[in-house]
């Protein structure tokens, strides 16, 4: 069995990534065994079902820890395999970075952080999500949560504790059923879609696209005034994603624009 390298990597803006990842499917086709890529951003998962699709050899398993989950990890399966997903092992794990933040609000980019200090690796960590005024709860692999499980730290002035969990003892984020949205703005500019899509001011969408947090078409967009277009996919991080399901202008020169919030 030969996967085809060069048909993946074709004008892939991932192309050293994939070449990564293609190691791991090989693996999984010549030694049989289920094999598991580290965390993956959601849009590098979107260019492997792209490129990895209609593949006849491998099959592909996607697991983040919750159904909307935006980093994810992939088990590569040889096709023959039978994808009986209970039975699969899946080598994530769960953590709680607990502590009292009701005075000293924190972030989950502060809490990714603490992790790193903790020699946590950037790819073994999934998404992570606040638990209101007590810390945040994280998605890693198994490896990782047992290696910091127990473990006391600081989070500026806030003494955390980390706690390592089972997937069914966490607090997982609330699953947003799919909305479409129907919205009339002055233009077709993504700063004014996405803060209609995402109920998000002006102002704090410019502040995620000048962070580069707002990814357009999976393309990191740093310009609040580009226009979008009809299949167009807006993709904030932690936010989800809008879809561009139609653009009609109006009798008064305005913009009808229907949205599917994901």
């Amino acid at each position: 069995m030969h996967l085809p390298k060069e048909k993946i990597l074709f004008k892939s803006p991932f192309r050293k990534e994939l070449e990564i990842l293609l190691h791991f499917a090989e693996k999984a086709l010549s030694d049989r065994v289920a094999t598991w890529s580290p965390f993956l951003s959601a849009q590098l998962i979107e260019e492997v079902k792209n490129k990895f699709n209609n593949l006849n050899d491998i099959n592909l398993l996607f697991e983040g820890g919750f159904p909307r989950a935006e980093r994810k990890r992939i088990c590569f399966l040889r096709s023959e395999e039978e994808m009986n997903y209970p039975s699969i092992n899946i080598p994530i794990k769960g953590l709680y970075i607990k502590g009292n933040f009701l005075f000293d609000r924190a972030k989950q980019n502060d809490f990714r952080d603490v992790l790193y200090e903790l020699h946590a690796q950037a790819d073994e960590i999934g998404d992570i999500w606040l638990i209101r005024d007590r810390g945040a709860q994280a998605i890693c692999s198994e490896k990782c949560a047992d290696s910091i499980n127990q473990k006391n730290g600081r989070l500026r002035e806030v003494e955390i504790s980390i706690h390592a969990l089972d997937l069914n003892e966490m607090e997982i984020p609330f699953n947003r059923p799919e909305k479409v949205i129907n919205t009339v703005e002055a233009s077709t500019r993504i700063d004014a879609i996405a803060s209609a899509g995402f109920g998000l001011s002006r102002s704090k969408i410019t502040t995620q696209i000048k962070q580069g947090c707002l990814r357009l078409n999976w393309a990191l967009n740093d310009q609040p005034s580009k226009s979008v277009n009809i299949g167009d996919l807006i993709h904030l991080e932690k936010k989800g994603s809008l879809k561009i399901l139609n653009i009609d202008k109006t009798k008064k020169e305005r913009w009808r624009i229907k949205l599917l919030r994901q």
